[in-house]
């Protein structure tokens, strides 16, 4: 039997009215790989900020080896060895990448800074993670994905003996991922116990022992995971049975939305394609395959040196971002953190932004009225189903997934004909995602035209009319109709010379 390393014993928490943990209670085995899963909302973070001193529990004990500790701050949870990679960067984009490693924690001899000692630790830990990267490059300058592998090298820098991981792919390119493995794998050898928070059930069957599945708060069960399969683990989370696998029904497409001609720009040049109202067209293709800087200069974020851009029959080439949005163009962004949303803004605020920005009338001719701004937000929460207290609700305080909601929620005021929607479930629990695919369908349904960028081909398959592929910045074809499956995609997307028997060819 599993020696216990860790305990949790009857913790609850509440932030306000809002009860996070109710009396959970459970065990983590030493050196062993504890998966914890449940919906947005269900208390995995806020359990994890307990364990890292981040918040307080309002009762229950925690026990390390079998004795009461408390965990004040962040400080004794280093000190008692507990380590975390947030699902959220958090890291300062104009330092290097050794000074974030070191960010408070510098090598410094009678005040004086080593930092010949540090660039050689940062070195070896990059190493480890797989990172080929200069320790004093700026982090600014590096990608979502690299960004989340510096978090993970900076936990595993201070030798942890417990370390958790919260969400800790959802940045993550497929090798990465399996770079991560390796790492978890070799972190469990050297009798590191790690606590993994994922929404993607295929991570916990490859890596995890054990599964702790929690719901509103409370503790549902902790299994083996030889004891559970995918489908008892969604039942378990949600409640309910879902079916993610469906494929969009009949539709008819209507007239061109959205028209690109030889569109050209940093990291994708000679794009062309058209959108019409009523379809879902994906966007597939490796991590810099120029996926998001082409969906980007869509929405005018970018600059293009070459090519033309149709709204409807509207040229937007060289407009701006506010004309894009107030003509009928919705940008869901990748990183919802730096992009999206305003953290230190209320829920309302969030999703009336753009309203404001393009001078909507419906909040107010010439000031924005109060009443008319919580209107439209409650509305926006019912449809979304999006978890808060109310309109007033800090961004901050919400789950990943509910912050996901609203990022999406914010454009409805403009009734945008056409969204383009970039990893929209990225980091969502499969109950939200359910929710964020129904909504997709809604939208082309009811004749707007959805342009969805993911990197789970599953949910592209799932959603799409047709798939554009995209590799090293162009577009390498089209896979549609019945001729779609991932094998094709993943052809176009690598160039493979030609497709392996029994797989499907590319759609004209």
């Amino acid at each position: 039997m599993m020696k216990k390393f860790v305990d949790l014993d009857r913790i609850t928490k509440s932030f306000g009215g809002t009860r996070a943990l109710s009396g959970v209670s459970f065990g983590i085995g030493q050196a062993s790989v504890h998966a914890v899963m449940g919906e947005n909302g269900a208390g995995k973070s806020t359990l994890m900020k307990i364990l890292m001193g981040i918040h307080q529990p309002d009762s229950g004990r925690i026990l390390l080896d079998g004795r009461a500790i408390s965990i004040p701050d962040p400080i004794k949870a280093r000190e008692l060895g507990f380590g975390i990679v947030f699902q959220e960067l958090v890291l300062c984009p104009n330092l290097s990448v050794m000074e974030n490693l070191f960010l408070g924690a510098e090598h410094s001899t009678m005040g004086i800074v080593r930092f010949g000692r540090m660039e050689k630790l940062a070195a070896e830990v990059l190493a480890r993670v797989h990172l080929n990267l200069d320790p004093r490059t700026l982090v600014s300058g590096l990608s979502v994905a690299q960004k989340q592998m510096v978090q993970i090298a900076r936990a595993i820098l201070y030798q942890p003996r417990l370390i958790m991981f919260d969400e800790p792919t959802s940045s993550l390119t497929s090798d990465s991922v399996q770079g991560l493995y390796r790492i978890i794998r070799q972190l469990k050898e050297d009798k590191v116990t790690v606590l993994y928070i994922s929404h993607k059930l295929e991570e916990i069957f490859e890596i995890a022992d054990t599964v702790t599945v929690l719901r509103d708060g409370k503790h549902i069960a902790t299994l083996s995971i030889d004891e559970v399969d995918q489908t008892r683990l969604v039942q378990m989370m949600v409640g309910r049975e879902l079916d993610l696998s469906g494929q969009r029904r009949e539709f008819k497409a209507g007239k061109s939305l959205l028209r690109v001609e030889g569109l050209s720009g940093d990291g994708f040049s000679e794009v062309s394609f058209e959108l019409k109202s009523g379809e879902v067209v994906g966007i597939a293709g490796l991590v810099g395959s120029g996926r998001s800087e082409l969906v980007e200069s869509l929405f005018g974020v970018r600059p293009v040196s070459s090519g033309r851009v149709w709204l409807e029959e509207r040229e937007i080439t060289d407009k701006s971002v506010a004309y894009r949005a107030s003509q009928g163009m919705a940008l869901v962004p990748e990183d919802r953190q730096s992009a999206g949303l305003i953290a230190t803004m209320a829920l309302k605020k969030n999703l009336s932004l753009p309203g404001i920005v393009t001078g909507f009338s419906e909040l107010g001719r010439f000031i924005v009225t109060g009443g008319r701004e919580t209107a439209f937000s409650l509305k926006a929460i019912q449809k979304l189903k999006i978890v808060a207290s109310g309109p007033n609700a800090e961004m901050q305080s919400l789950s990943g997934g509910n912050q996901q909601k609203a990022v999406i929620g914010k454009w409805l005021l403009l009734k945008p004909r056409v969204f383009v929607l970039d990893e929209p479930t990225r980091g969502i629990d499969v109950g939200a995602k359910a929710e964020v695919h129904n909504l997709i369908r809604e939208l082309a349904s009811e004749g707007r035209a959805m342009l969805v960028v993911s990197s789970e081909l599953p949910e592209l398959l799932a959603l799409s009319d047709r798939i554009l592929v995209m590799r090293e910045g162009r577009v390498a074809g089209e896979v549609c109709g019945e001729k779609r499956c991932e094998e094709e995609i993943m052809r176009l997307a690598m160039a493979a010379v030609e497709a392996k028997d029994g797989a499907c060819q590319t759609a004209s």
